[in-house]
């Protein structure tokens, strides 16, 4: 009993820093809406750069980190979560190779698991786009749909300030969408702070949702992006597409 207590609040802490519980559904309006201004075309340019360049990513939020780094034209993805919880960590390792996905997980707390294994994900199984960062090299960390969500924008020099309709973006990864959605009337307009470098790349971008900020840096733009696909990897065991919402 203690082992699945662990591992089902790993994995749910796993499902707040990669969104998995988030794709699953839409939260309920928290109340009236309130009037707002649309972001300003300077900082969603900043976003479409990361379709077009490779780059490295980390997010850090109170249950974990997920960091990586992507190729978005070549299809290729190399990234890992950390989470811990419940005395316990978890670190899952994913690599994506041409529409190849494969995983590995460490500290499983089970017996008899191998945490140096990796495993080829059946991508006919997976039922949420997304988990893992899997099928979403474009924008592994849904930074799209936040951008797209903020208003009240302003602009000082490289800086941005303003809120986020937090409503509006529910399947952002490391969003606890049950948490925002507890801030009632608040949950739309959470003050948000980013900045873009001397090209106007987007590099960083904090959502300070209370008790949980949430922050998200960008760099090494057009960085080489080195994946092997794993050898000897073995199909990942059925129970584990459940356990990792896929």
């Amino acid at each position: 009993m203690a082992f699945a207590r662990r591992v089902v609040a790993l994995v749910g802490a796993v499902a707040v820093v990669l969104g998995v519980a988030g794709c699953t559904h839409k939260a309920a309006p928290p109340g009236p809406a309130v009037s707002v201004k649309p972001s300003p075309s300077g900082l969603a340019a900043g976003v479409w750069h990361l379709g077009f360049s490779s780059y490295r990513f980390k997010v850090v939020a109170k249950e974990g980190s997920y960091t990586g780094g992507i190729d978005p034209l070549a299809d290729l993805l190399d990234a890992s979560v950390a989470v811990s919880s419940d005395g316990a960590s978890l670190k899952i390792d994913t690599v994506e190779v041409r529409g190849s996905a494969y995983t590995r997980l460490t500290s499983l707390p089970l017996p008899g698991f191998d945490g140096q294994a990796w495993y080829k994900i059946d991508s006919s199984r997976v039922t949420r786009p997304g988990a893992l960062g899997l099928s979403a090299t474009k924008d592994p960390t849904g930074v799209q749909a936040l951008i797209a969500a903020t208003h009240d924008v302003r602009r000082d020099g490289r800086k941005y300030t303003g809120t986020v309709d937090m409503t509006r973006v529910v399947a952002w990864g490391p969003v606890n969408v049950g948490q925002v959605m507890q801030l009632g009337n608040a949950a739309r307009a959470v003050p948000f702070e980013a900045s873009v470098d001397e090209q106007e790349r987007l590099v960083s971008v904090k959502v300070s949702i209370p008790d949980n900020p949430v922050e998200a840096t960008y760099s090494d733009f057009g960085t080489a992006v080195s994946v092997a696909e794993p050898k000897d990897a073995q199909p990942l065991p059925d129970h584990l597409y459940g356990m990792l919402g896929l």
